[in-house]
């Protein structure tokens, strides 16, 4: 099996040879930036095993199961494994799939808790892993599973792709950016998500720039819209800082630096219990007394 496949397409095409032949293995993690990705080529194998009809949603089938952290959580939980664990733990006359997303955020308990399923599985039993990082993976579950490592498309093809879809250059940029890959801009694309985040961050920025004190109630009455999911607060991170560096890019500028400094340490307490408003409100603050100096607010 090679290490490294260059594309997802030539992956899906590997991967359904396997199954056609009968060489599939029970276990694989996936390894790979991108999410998106990943489960769109889980969700090409599983179909396979499973029969799925074109355009039916496999993760809705009987026969394969998807473990996710819950929201507002930040790992796999021992539970959350046992359930699987239980649910395979008799022999079905169909096929049985466990997809389990970041497996690079189980518990050490969670990840033990499923050893014995993943190298003593029934027949027609598989159990797809993904992870970001390798090294998070407990070295007993890497033992166990086959490795497909999925390489980062690269920030240029994103946008050149984006580009030919007709997305302004400036847009593009950004979006790629924010992005793991083609397959996620266009999701974020998608109810305009992405250029509306853009023009929300802009906004604001602009009127920080020009010290006026209104850009902190921007925060609640359309910041907030952006940062209501665990991944979206992740993606506006990545867009915060992204637009501070092109404008830093385009106009070197010691004040601008210092706020995207400034951002970057604030934005770690996210880790912690601190909310993206209280985050987001200092973060203003802040950037305003920056760009002020000893000047007043203004009340425009």
């Amino acid at each position: 099996m090679p290490n490294q496949v260059s594309k997802v397409n030539d992956l899906k095409r590997f991967f359904l040879h396997l199954i056609e032949s009968g060489k599939l293995s029970h276990a694989y993690l996936f390894l790979g930036e991108d999410p998106r990705e990943i489960h769109n080529l889980i969700a090409a194998i599983s179909s396979r095993i499973l029969q799925e009809k074109t355009g039916d949603d496999v993760f809705e089938n009987a026969n394969l199961i998807e473990v996710k952290i819950p929201e507002g959580k930040k790992t796999l939980s021992v539970d959350q494994m046992r359930t699987v664990r239980d649910i395979f733990a008799e022999k079905s006359e169909h096929p049985q799939i466990a997809v389990i997303d970041d497996a690079d955020k189980m518990t050490d308990s969670a990840a033990n808790s499923i050893l014995k399923f993943i190298e003593e599985p029934y027949d027609r039993q598989y159990i797809f892993l993904q992870a970001r990082n390798r090294n998070r993976v407990l070295p007993t579950i890497l033992s166990r599973v086959q490795l497909i490592n999925i390489p980062k498309q690269k920030k240029s093809e994103i946008s050149e792709q984006l580009v030919d879809k007709g997305i302004q250059e400036d847009e593009a940029i950004f979006i790629s950016r924010i992005s793991k890959s083609i397959s996620q801009a266009d999701d974020l694309l998608r109810d305009g998500f992405a250029i509306n985040l853009k023009r929300s961050i802009t906004e604001w920025l602009d009127e920080i720039f020009n010290r006026q004190e209104k850009s902190f109630a921007f925060v609640q009455s359309d910041l907030l819209n952006f940062v209501d999911t665990n991944e979206h607060q992740n993606i506006f991170n990545l867009a915060l800082s992204s637009e501070l560096s092109m404008r830093l890019e385009k106009a070197p500028n010691p004040v601008l630096a210092d706020i995207l400094d400034r951002w970057l340490v604030i934005s770690q307490r996210s880790r912690f219990t601190v909310s993206w408003q209280t985050m987001l409100e200092s973060f203003t603050l802040e950037a305003l007394r920056m760009v002020n100096g000893t000047e007043k607010f203004s009340n425009k």
